[in-house]
């Protein structure tokens, strides 16, 4: 798989970083795998302000934590409240960081790209670099960049320009 690339832009420290909506899935170990590189990533991206942005599990419904309780998914409270805590999210955010397993996908990633994409926000999704399977078209070509998990800690999240993924699709 090719992803198109750019150079990386200096990071300008007068131009604040960007609220992102931070959209992951932790149900399998290799999701939960990227989301723990990925947030670490993120971490380190001046371009990113980690503490306003939203990342789901940092707001969790009653401050209810599904990981510990997973019985959560079953009570229609907790599923309304956690959807509606996700939409506020994305609409209060500047962009959308995606981490995405090609080989391991979660559908609630495609449904809040789509969401971004229809509130015509930047999205850039964060692939794992070992990851050979093809993306969904939808996916490849919905979103506004597809980068590696190794280009997250550098990538200038204030200024993505439209790429064009160039890989296997489906």
């Amino acid at each position: 798989m090719t992803i198109a690339k750019e150079k990386n832009v200096e990071f300008d420290p007068e131009v604040s970083p960007v609220k992102a909506y931070i959209g992951c899935a932790w149900f399998s170990e290799e999701q939960d795998k990227l989301r723990q590189a990925g947030l670490k990533a993120i971490a380190k991206n001046p371009s990113v302000s980690r503490k306003f942005s939203h990342y789901p599990l940092d707001f969790q419904y009653k401050d209810l934590n599904v990981t510990e309780h997973p019985e959560l998914m079953d009570d229609i409270e907790w599923q309304v409240q956690t959807f509606r805590a996700d939409i506020a999210g994305i609409k209060g955010s500047d962009i959308g960081i995606m981490l995405f397993n090609p080989s391991d996908i979660d559908d609630g990633i495609a449904y809040e790209c789509g969401v971004l994409a229809t509130m015509n926000k930047p999205i850039v999704l964060v692939i794992p670099d070992d990851d050979e399977k093809p993306l969904n078209l939808m996916i490849a070509h919905g979103v506004t960049r597809v980068v590696k998990l190794s280009e997250l800690a550098d990538f200038d999240f204030r200024h993505i320009t439209l790429g064009t993924y160039i890989g296997k699709v489906f």
